[in-house]
């Protein structure tokens, strides 16, 4: 790596290192595992050597966070001599991004739009938004989002505040805010990442939840009453099964005998009763 990169790196993570334990965050020098969680920008675009660095998380404003740089190599120009055509030199062209991740309260549809004036962005084959206001729809691009979710998604309260905080560039992936940002002038200041925060959680309280998908899940039925199985205490056998003998055969060995049940005319007592005059 080059060394002025080398020294932006460094540099981008002693700030957020100091901003760690200035505000009680998490922070991590080289974040590996954020570089495949997503597939929208810029995690989708080409380019090698990639890295997420910087990464920072927390809570802020009530919100729960992630912020990192992500670094990658989107071309390699190679330099040849004029006479011998002889390779003398590659110039790289790095770009990094800062991401911030903010979880919501409640999932929602997918959803990505893009600056259409974003030069690091090559969208122009995509479609604009399909709201009310024509001159919001000419500055921006959807990706892979469905119009009609898109116009639920861009209410005026939206749009106006995408418009007025800057936040061109971002995405709604399950319960969460991808948001993306190109600095200006090569690195993410913690005041720029504090001010982010801050836009993001406005951004935030003005979308529109009840969208499907958004909904919280309906409270599960009320537990039914639940009553006992009556046992028999055990010094008692449980009674008999109808149609079978109670006990087994007297003499083991022989099948056992059937008898037809015995019928007694009406006029006389049944069975173990004593006879009259007793």
């Amino acid at each position: 790596m080059e060394t002025n990169e080398a020294r932006r790196i460094e540099a981008t993570n002693a700030e957020r290192y100091a901003m760690s334990g200035q505000y009680g965050w998490e922070f991590s020098p080289d974040a590996p595992n954020l570089l495949e969680r997503w597939t929208v920008l810029p995690f989708n675009q080409r380019g090698d050597k990639r890295m997420a660095f910087g990464a920072l998380s927390g809570a802020y404003n009530g919100l729960r966070f992630s912020v990192f740089d992500y670094h990658r190599r989107p071309t390699v120009t190679s330099v040849h001599t004029r006479w011998t055509n002889k390779k003398v030199n590659e110039l790289d062209t790095i770009s990094i991004d800062t991401v911030w991740v903010v979880t919501l309260p409640a999932p929602m549809p997918n959803f990505q739009i893009v600056s259409s004036i974003e030069s690091a962005w090559d969208v122009d084959q995509y479609p604009e938004p399909a709201t009310a206001d024509r001159k919001f729809n000419r500055w921006y691009k959807l990706i892979d989002t469905d119009p009609n979710v898109a116009v639920a998604v861009l209410t005026p309260q939206v749009a106006a505040t995408m418009r007025s905080s800057k936040l061109h560039t971002w995405s709604l992936v399950g319960a969460e805010l991808v948001y993306v940002e190109n600095p200006t002038f090569g690195r993410t200041k913690p005041d720029e990442v504090l001010s982010t925060l801050g836009r993001l959680t406005q951004l935030v309280s003005l979308l529109p939840f009840h969208l499907a998908g958004g909904q919280p899940a309906a409270p599960p039925p009320p537990p039914q009453p639940h009553y006992p199985q009556q046992q028999y205490p055990p010094q008692y056998p449980p009674p008999p099964h109808y149609g079978q003998p109670p006990y087994p055969p007297q003499h083991p060995g022989y099948p056992p005998q059937h008898y037809p049940p015995q019928q007694y005319p009406p006029q006389y007592p049944p069975p173990g009763y004593p006879p009259r005059g007793y």
